[in-house]
């Protein structure tokens, strides 16, 4: 039966690849990827040789037998084709395999003080129409809720739950496992003269306490 490996890739380490990933990198007919300039480096560093293939969705892949798909960052199907991918390819009667690696949600979670044994996770806000629903939805939750934002809109949606859901206690994380990764830990007041500047710039996750 012909396969699709989802294959998680590192959120900025190059190291927190696994071992099975570079396994089944090195095995597959062909690699699919959402950037290819951004799977190649990743490939390049640890010497994979391998066709590599910008997903297309409604291209036809069905004459390989194996396939892995790359995101560019993290476990692929939040906000990436990854979902897409897969029912194209389930259709054509792939099986499809996960190869689990690591997530911004799961490495935010694991060193967050808020308690998070249920939480929502809302993924990225809307960029334009319908942020002011997106908050409101946000702020009659009755669980801690976790977003993704990026750099240019980091301070509208601080600024957005500050003025919706109120000055709620928050962790943000910045560039989880790079260089200049960290942890804010406080009001989400407190978070917008915290982050200016150079701060301003990497991935944001956001987790919202009640």
């Amino acid at each position: 039966m012909r396969k699709l490996y989802i294959v998680g890739t590192p959120i900025g380490n190059l190291k927190d690849i696994t071992l099975r990933a570079l396994e089944i990198l090195k095995s597959v007919d062909v690699i699919l990827a959402e950037d290819t300039r951004v799977s190649r480096k990743l490939l390049s560093h640890y010497g994979i040789s391998k066709r590599v293939l910008r997903y297309i969705h409604g291209k036809d892949f069905s004459n390989y037998e194996s396939v892995a798909f790359l995101t560019d960052a993290g476990t692929p199907g939040i906000s990436d084709p990854g979902t897409a991918l897969v029912r194209d390819l389930m259709e054509k009667d792939f099986e499809i395999i996960a190869v689990p690696g690591p997530s911004a949600l799961a490495a935010a979670v694991s060193i967050s003080d808020i308690e998070l044994s249920d939480f929502i996770f809302f993924g990225f806000p809307p960029a334009k129409k319908g942020r002011q629903k997106f908050f409101k939805k946000i702020s009659m939750q009755e669980l801690p809720v976790i977003l993704y934002e990026s750099p240019h809109r980091i301070s509208k949606t601080m600024k957005e739950i500050l003025e919706i859901c109120g000055d709620r206690y928050v962790n943000i994380g910045r560039e989880l496992t790079k260089i200049h990764e960290e942890m804010f830990r406080g009001k989400i007041s407190e978070a917008l003269n915290y982050f200016v500047g150079e701060k301003m710039r990497g991935e944001f996750i956001i987790i919202i306490s009640l």
